[in-house]
């Protein structure tokens, strides 16, 4: 676990390994297999939001939902640990309502 100050509150991250294989083919390997890690931010001791990293695109994270009512104006803190600590370039978050794509910049 690690951890970062946001206006003197801790924020909790949680970084998990995954791995998710599909297509077992006789020879023992897999037709498809994803890598990468899920992100867990515990801000506030309450609040709790997923992210994820995928092997295949290690400088983007993609947040399972908007973070800004989470973070508020402090969202730059937050971007600014994922770029030192984890070498994050790109932000997306998903975004239900949105017609065009499921993930959106910012």
């Amino acid at each position: 676990m690690d951890s970062f100050l946001i206006n003197n509150k801790i924020c909790n991250v949680n970084i998990v390994p995954y791995e998710d294989k599909s297509g077992l083919r006789d020879d023992g390997t897999y037709l498809i297999c994803y890598r990468g890690w899920n992100f867990e931010f515990q801000y506030d001791d309450k609040e709790i939001l997923y992210a994820t990293i995928s092997e295949d695109g290690p400088y983007l994270i993609r947040f399972g939902s908007s973070p800004f009512p989470t973070f508020g104006k402090d969202i730059e803190i937050v971007k600014e640990y994922l770029q030192v600590k984890h070498g994050i370039t790109d932000f997306q978050y998903y975004d239900p309502d949105s017609d065009d794509v499921s993930y959106l910049n910012f």
